[in-house]
């Protein structure tokens, strides 16, 4: 049987001189990018775009990395008028033109036309997408930029995440759901099981043809948003089948297959890249690219059963075994911002009756989507434990944390 090619190389900077010839060492390993870049086709960009954060925060794909993209296709097709960069923030901005112009002048994406002559997708229009094969949905509306290529290039950022421990190939294609629709996701699948098949269905019918990862800059502890921390990774990673890409980039965190959910639900529907046995990784080996003391977000990811009593210990879990959202004073703007209750799919955050610059959560209400976390601009959510949940999490290593 022959196995699914990740290609991982090492780069320290965004500066084009090295940049470029690693990106070219990193796709040429691949032996496949001719085969799949085709002149007068249309292209695809889906960096990860969440926020409108600057690109020195390591929330987003940096706007370096997809234009040495850019001229890597360009080489090729000679027709940067056919390549489009197209995404969807969390709902902190609205999915219209306007909102999509501060999303890329905040994630400095803004001049990649002046510079390299695409397009950037200012068309808010969704489109309706049937995938009957989903185990979460079998039908979603998408943005219609996604529908319209005929090649899709992932290009996400290697990031942890505190509800799917990272983020990365697979979870960067819930980006083509449109804005507002996100918290709706997250209400219905805030079952961690049944939120991670929805993100394979979703990367399943958008069928991406290949994925390049920026993980030059990445980011470490309570991703993906400004709670986490960027820290210097050094590397490009590569691969046509984005679950044996997220596999490689799991395994150089400190994880394996079983720490990371995606791929736990990836291997129950039999996805071969969700086995570590059935990738040839090209550039190195796990032990040399795994990065020393990379810290992971406190999440458990953990499900229990759907019996009468897996229910009961379903509640527990939600509130004992997983974090909670909180908010620091000292860091919120409060009543300037409100980001995260408009964004509360619930409608668990409200103002304060004693102070009207306080929000406050109601816990009952909460699924732990931390879609808060994901908008907060100034990383004023924080996620923490009961002291039970602390003990039980950390204690005794289920929360996520692997020694490396």
């Amino acid at each position: 049987m022959n196995k699914i090619r990740v290609s991982v190389v090492k780069c320290s900077s965004y500066d084009p001189e090295i940049l470029d010839p690693a990106l070219e060492r990193c796709l040429g390993a691949l032996n496949c990018f001719r085969d799949i870049i085709k002149p007068g086709k249309k292209i695809l960009l889906k960096p990860n775009l969440l926020s409108p954060n600057s690109p020195e925060k390591a929330i987003t794909t940096h706007p370096l990395f997809v234009e040495a993209v850019i001229k890597k296709i360009v080489q090729i097709t000679g027709q940067p008028e056919n390549i489009t960069l197209a995404d969807s923030c969390v709902p902190i901005l609205p999915y219209t033109e306007n909102g999509l112009k501060k999303l890329y002048e905040a994630t400095g994406m803004i001049n990649l036309p002046k510079r390299t002559g695409i397009i950037l997708n200012y068309n808010n229009k969704v489109t309706s997408v049937s995938y009957p094969d989903g185990i979460s949905i079998k039908q979603f509306d998408t943005l219609s930029a996604a529908v319209e290529a005929d090649i899709i290039i992932n290009i996400p950022k290697l990031k942890t995440h505190n509800l799917t421990v990272t983020t990365g190939a697979v979870k960067n294609m819930f980006g083509i759901i449109p804005g507002m629709a996100k918290p709706g996701f997250h209400t219905r699948f805030f079952n961690i099981s049944m939120f991670c098949n929805m993100l394979i269905d979703i990367v399943c019918a958008a069928d991406p043809q290949l994925t390049i990862m920026d993980g030059i800059l990445g980011m470490e502890g309570n991703g993906p948003g400004n709670g986490g921390t960027p820290r210097k990774t050094n590397l490009i990673l590569s691969s046509i089948d984005p679950f044996a890409l997220d596999n490689i980039a799991s395994n150089i965190m400190g994880l394996v297959e079983d720490d990371n959910p995606v791929l736990s639900e990836a291997k129950k529907r039999n996805f071969s890249g969700a086995y570590i046995e059935s990738i040839e990784l090209l550039g190195g080996l796990i032990s040399e690219l795994k990065i020393d003391g990379f810290k992971l977000p406190k999440v458990s990811g953990k499900e229990k059963g759907s019996s009468a009593m897996g229910k009961i210990i379903k509640k527990v879990a939600l509130n004992v075994l997983n974090p909670y959202p909180v908010i620091k004073r000292k860091k919120c703007f409060g009543d300037k911002c409100k980001a995260c209750k408009k964004i509360c799919p619930q409608a668990a955050i409200s103002d304060s009756r004693r102070n009207k610059n306080a929000l406050i959560f109601d816990y009952n209400k909460c699924t732990r989507c931390f879609c808060c976390s994901e908008v907060c601009p100034t990383g004023a959510v924080e996620n923490k434990y009961t002291l039970l949940g602390n003990i039980m999490v950390n204690g005794y290593g289920l929360g996520g944390k692997k020694k490396i």
